[in-house]
C-alpha cells in the first residue's frame, strides 16, 4: 500500500466537469479520470488527507448492494485518519468516484436505462446530507463513521441497519444532537428495537415512516432536554417515549 497525501480535483475543475456533465453525462460517467484531466485541462491540488492506495473494493453483479458493508470497511482502511470535517469536502469524493473507485461506481450504480447517468447524484455532490445519503463513495464512509460511534447495538449491527434502512443515515446527518455518541447510541438502540417490533406488527407499519417519526420526536425532545447531559437510563426512557408517540401517530394516520 502506498501512503500519500491526497491529490484531488480543484473546485474549479469540478465546476467545469459539472458543466460538461450537464450536456454530456455519458462522457463524464464513463471516461477514466486521466482522460478527463487531459482532455479538459483540469487541475488537481494536494489536500491534507491521508489516502492509502491499493485498498480495492469488492465488486459484484450490476447494482449488487450486498458488498456495501464490506466496502465501507475497505474504505476506512484507505482513509484511516479522515475526519468528519474532511469528509464534507466534495473534492475528495468526486476524485475517488471518478478515479480509483470508478469501476465500482459504474457497476454498483449503473442504470439499466442506457440514457440515464446519475452523475449529479453519485459523483458531484456538495451538500453534506446528500453526501451521506446518496454519493456513491461518501455514503460508505459516513455509514461506517456513524456506526463506529455506537456502543449499543454493537457497531457491526448498527452498520447493517444503516445499509438496510437508507433513511437512518439521512436522519442522523440532519440532526446535530446525534453527533453525541451517547445520544446516537440510544437512538440506534431504539430504532433497532422499534424496527424489530414493526417486523412482528400485523398492521405492517412502514419502516420509513417509523424512522422519520422517531426523528421528529427526537427534535421535540432536544427542544426540552439537554439530551447529551442526561443519564443513560433517563435517555433510554425518553427514547421509549419517542417510540410510543411515533407508533401512536402512525396508527392514527393509518
Amino acid at each position: 500500500m502506498s501512503h500519500n497525501t491526497m491529490k484531488v480535483l480543484s473546485r474549479a475543475s469540478i465546476g467545469q466537469l459539472r458543466g460538461v456533465a450537464h450536456s454530456e453525462p455519458k462522457l463524464v460517467w464513463e471516461s477514466p479520470l486521466e482522460s478527463l484531466i487531459s482532455d479538459y485541462s483540469l487541475q488537481t491540488v494536494d489536500v491534507d488527507v491521508t489516502y492509502e492506495k491499493g485498498h480495492e473494493f469488492k465488486i459484484g453483479a450490476a447494482r449488487d448492494r450486498s458488498r456495501d458493508k464490506e466496502n465501507a470497511g475497505i474504505l476506512e482502511q484507505a482513509l484511516p485518519e479522515l475526519t468528519p470535517s474532511q469528509a464534507t469536502d466534495e473534492r475528495v469524493w468526486a476524485t475517488l468516484a471518478l478515479g480509483d473507485y470508478k469501476e465500482y461506481v459504474l457497476k454498483r450504480w449503473g442504470s439499466s436505462d442506457a440514457t440515464t447517468y446519475p452523475v449529479a447524484l453519485k459523483i458531484f455532490v456538495a451538500n453534506t446530507r446528500a453526501l451521506v445519503r446518496d454519493h456513491s463513495i461518501a455514503r460508505l464512509w459516513w455509514r461506517g463513521h456513524f456506526a463506529r460511534q455506537v456502543t449499543n447495538p454493537v457497531p457491526a449491527h448498527a452498520l447493517e441497519l444503516m445499509f438496510e434502512y437508507e433513511d437512518i443515515p439521512g436522519e442522523i446527518s440532519g440532526r446535530s444532537i446525534l453527533t453525541d455518541p451517547q445520544v446516537l447510541s440510544a437512538y440506534m438502540k431504539q430504532i433497532d428495537q422499534g424496527l424489530q417490533a414493526l417486523s412482528e406488527d400485523s398492521q405492517g407499519t412502514n419502516a420509513k415512516r417509523y424512522i422519520q417519526g422517531v426523528g421528529r420526536q427526537l427534535n421535540f425532545l432536544a427542544g426540552r432536554f439537554q439530551l447529551g447531559g442526561v443519564r443513560p437510563e433517563r435517555l433510554g426512557s425518553l427514547m421509549e417515549v419517542a417510540h410510543q408517540n411515533t407508533m401512536q401517530s402512525l396508527k392514527k394516520d393509518g
